[in-house]
């Protein structure tokens, strides 16, 4: 595996940038092709209901700190002298900056949403967590394709992601909301990322918390459609619950990544700069 990685890094730019728009092109079509897709009737109705301190849902609202600990601590980090040596442009903070903003409005939005849950209070769960996606996917463009490419990106790709977020509520009020353009939003950054890191070298060391990030998204999501078994298996936990807690470990994989990594060897700080501005022209 790490030798057909090195091979498909060292293809021509074009070919890497040829692959990685055929890819994007191919899954928009998909989900455009796609039916309409629903939320479903069961779609509000989680395992855990239990109430605790007059708390209703408690695990599934609780279990939402963790996103704020992560999302503050991360912008905390981010205004820090300490993150200098994270980056080798001082504009490569800003995508980092929409993530843990999304990650800690998601603790509050969703914990907002497991209060009482519903179509009304849904978009308050969803919104933010399209930032993040969307903002993430920004941050991979600007440290493996392009500086300048990627800060073009951010605000269409977050604005992508509120509008399919927008899109499906405007359906639901007329009865037949459509979940299709929500669910890109939450795929498609993960497979364009995985795209990316495979086709253009890394800038920076600790790579490895992309993939950890991963595994423990792809365990929030199988948690998230086994809520009702695993709450079977003696009412301990909810699948739901452990979803959430899954997810904000993702996130902190994310926040370790990007504090402990530093800039390859063979990319100092000047040589950045160059390889940046000669990439942005390319675009």
């Amino acid at each position: 595996m790490y030798n057909v990685v090195k091979r498909l890094q060292s293809l021509d730019r074009h070919a890497s940038l040829a692959i990685l728009w055929g890819i994007s092109l191919a899954a928009f079509a998909g989900v455009y092709l796609e039916p309409r897709i629903s939320l479903g009737p069961g779609y509000h109705e989680f395992a855990d209901q239990r109430t605790v301190a007059g708390i209703p849902r408690a695990f599934d609202v609780l279990s939402n700190a963790l996103f704020g600990v992560v999302g503050i601590w991360g912008l905390l980090f981010l205004w820090g002298h300490r993150s200098r040596s994270s980056f080798a442009e001082e504009q490569e903070r800003l995508p980092y900056v929409l993530f843990f903003t999304g990650v800690t409005l998601t603790g509050i939005g969703s914990a907002y949403y497991h209060l009482q849950p519903g179509d009304a209070r849904l978009p308050w769960d969803l919104l933010p967590m399209t930032m993040s996606f969307m903002s993430l996917l920004a941050a991979t463009i600007v440290e493996r394709i392009s500086l300048r490419a990627g800060l073009l990106f951010l605000p269409a790709l977050v604005a992508c992601g509120f509008a399919s977020v927008v899109y499906w509520q405007l359906g639901a009020w007329q009865g037949h909301g459509d979940y299709r353009f929500y669910l890109f939003t939450q795929y498609f950054p993960a497979i364009a990322i995985g795209a990316i890191v495979v086709l253009f070298p890394p800038r920076y060391t600790r790579t490895y918390g992309l993939f950890l990030a991963f595994l423990f998204y792809a365990l929030a999501k199988t948690s998230e459609l086994w809520d009702h078994k695993i709450f079977s298996l003696g009412g301990i936990v909810s699948g739901h619950t452990l979803k959430h807690l899954s997810a904000g470990v993702a996130c902190y994989c994310i926040l370790r990544m990007v504090r402990l990594r530093r800039v390859t060897p063979l990319h100092n700080l000047a040589s950045t700069s160059l390889e940046a501005a000669s990439i942005g022209r390319t675009f």
